[in-house]
């Protein structure tokens, strides 16, 4: 399983914002400078992680982006699956995947996916700062 830049960068940006003390907004300009990401692939991932409702922008001068909720609620599999889609270690487990009747692994890859899921949803945001 690999997962992608936008899910390494996603939790950088994010532990950015996780550890604003001043409960302002960050702006997307600074968030790039300190994490050391594009500008135009930040706002990629952005987009994304305001759609999963995991980030919400703020408007005007004083604007940028902020946590939806707090760290402490945000768990790695919403954020992986918020950047990359729903989780599917293996092809025959992501939908449309496999369908072969009797498949003699398929038991084995789902208690494999089950440990994975159970874990990234062990672990939050607030874990990583």
């Amino acid at each position: 399983m690999l997962f992608t830049t936008k899910t390494e960068y996603g939790l950088k940006a994010l532990t950015i914002l996780a550890q604003n003390k001043s409960n302002k907004p960050v702006s997307l300009a600074d968030i790039s400078r300190q994490a050391d990401i594009s500008l135009s692939y930040l706002e990629q991932i952005f987009a994304k992680l305001k759609r999963a409702k995991l980030i919400k922008s703020i408007k005007g001068a004083e604007g940028g982006y902020a946590l939806a909720q707090p760290a402490k609620a945000i768990t790695l599999l919403k954020i992986i699956e918020a950047l990359e889609g729903d989780l599917a270690i293996f092809y025959c487990m992501a939908d449309g995947g496999c369908s072969a009747r009797g498949c003699l692994t398929k038991k084995v890859w789902a208690d494999v996916q089950s440990s994975v899921v159970k874990i990234l949803n062990k672990y939050k945001l607030s874990n990583l700062i």
